[in-house]
């Protein structure tokens, strides 16, 4: 695992490098484990981490925090689980973070790059394309996929070796931008499997923008997005009822005072839902959706657990209106996300003898991917 881990994070700084970064991570031939750079003297408390040492979760506040020094705002990574290994700065406004989950092999990177405008929607989609061109050649890269959600562009990839080693890398990128700055964050897993893409969509999903506390240059985040983290907490731990909460209150905000990107919020309406669902309250898990559809009419994972809904109220007619839509619209789905197999999912086995459902399912089965 080791190896792997080593692999890893030679593969996500060989992202940025690519990019123009001006301080590539060093060689993996120098082969320092994570073990020896934890034995590294610790950190001070409230010193900012320097590339080459490693900071546990007790000598990082959480969440990481990334910012450039003339700027209110910084971007936040929920940080549980991860260990800080890099905080690099370049001349010209560049800064980069990367932490890695050993347990999991996760790493997460994101760097900040000030240009001299503000940049735009096509701009991340052309640096997204620019990204898997600089490694065409040099990477085997697999199922790549672009996308994106109107205010994020979206990469996708699967590196199946590396040097010869099997690494087994799912690669995800956002791009997007705040005032002049662009914003590019790296999620990768090795060794990957396809369960393993919730997960990643998750991780990707703990960052976001956070204005900075006057005078202190800590942040707090916007009240629906600090709102939003803590039922993500406490969701992506299976525990659905505590979640409920937090994450209502953060959808309540949204309705009043839209924050959130696209992204986030499609995660918040769909995880809302499925807490509601999975601690048996359906007709709120509806609701949830029902709104989710009002405001996003072509996100196929509203439907689609719309008909999971039906079927729980034993409803067949509506469980199939919402599962053909939710098909249809699978192409607007977020980056890194597969529509699910519906004959595995425990909501449609009541239906499954029903030979009307039997068909559409093994239909929708074959399409899914």
């Amino acid at each position: 695992m080791k190896r792997l881990l080593l692999i890893s994070l030679f593969l996500a700084g060989l992202s940025f490098v690519g990019m123009g970064w001006a301080k590539p991570l060093p060689q993996e031939q120098s082969e320092p484990s994570l073990g020896d750079m934890a034995r590294e003297q610790k950190a001070k408390k409230g010193q900012t981490a320097n590339p080459g040492k490693v900071y546990t979760n007790d000598e990082v506040k959480n969440p990481l925090s990334i910012s450039l020094p003339d700027k209110t705002w910084a971007v936040e990574i929920h940080a549980e689980g991860f260990t800080l290994t890099a905080d690099d700065s370049a001349p010209g406004g560049k800064r980069r973070i990367m932490a890695i989950d050993e347990a999991r092999g996760i790493t997460i990177s994101v760097q900040l790059e000030q240009v001299n405008h503000e940049p735009t929607l096509d701009e991340c989609r052309q640096s997204q394309r620019d990204r898997v061109k600089a490694f065409t050649g040099k990477l085997q890269m697999r199922d790549i996929k672009y996308g994106d959600d109107g205010k994020m562009a979206f990469v996708e990839y699967f590196v199946p070796e590396y040097e010869g080693r099997p690494v087994r890398q799912n690669n995800l990128f956002a791009c997007f931008s705040k005032e002049n700055v662009f914003v590019d964050v790296h999620v990768s897993k090795i060794p990957f499997e396809p369960k393993d893409e919730e997960m990643l969509s998750a991780v990707m999903g703990t960052v976001y923008v956070a204005e900075k506390d006057a005078g202190s240059g800590s942040t707090s985040g916007p009240n629906s997005m600090e709102l939003f983290r803590q039922g993500s907490l406490l969701y992506n731990k299976g525990r659905f009822r505590e979640s409920i909460e937090p994450y209502q209150k953060a959808l309540d905000l949204e309705k009043k005072d839209p924050k959130l990107e696209r992204f986030f919020w499609r995660v918040l309406v769909d995880n809302l839902g499925m807490a509601y669902g999975i601690t048996g309250d359906l007709n709120k898990a509806k609701e949830t959706f029902d709104y989710g559809v009002s405001q996003d009419k072509t996100y196929p994972l509203f439907y689609y657990n719309l008909a999971c809904t039906y079927a729980e109220m034993q409803d067949l007619d509506k469980a199939i209106a919402n599962l053909k839509t939710a098909f249809e619209n699978k192409q607007n789905g977020i980056p890194g996300e597969r529509m699910p197999d519906p004959r595995r999912d425990d909501s449609f086995q009541r239906f499954m003898q029903n030979k009307k459902f039997r068909d559409l399912v093994d239909s929708l089965a074959g399409s899914s991917r």
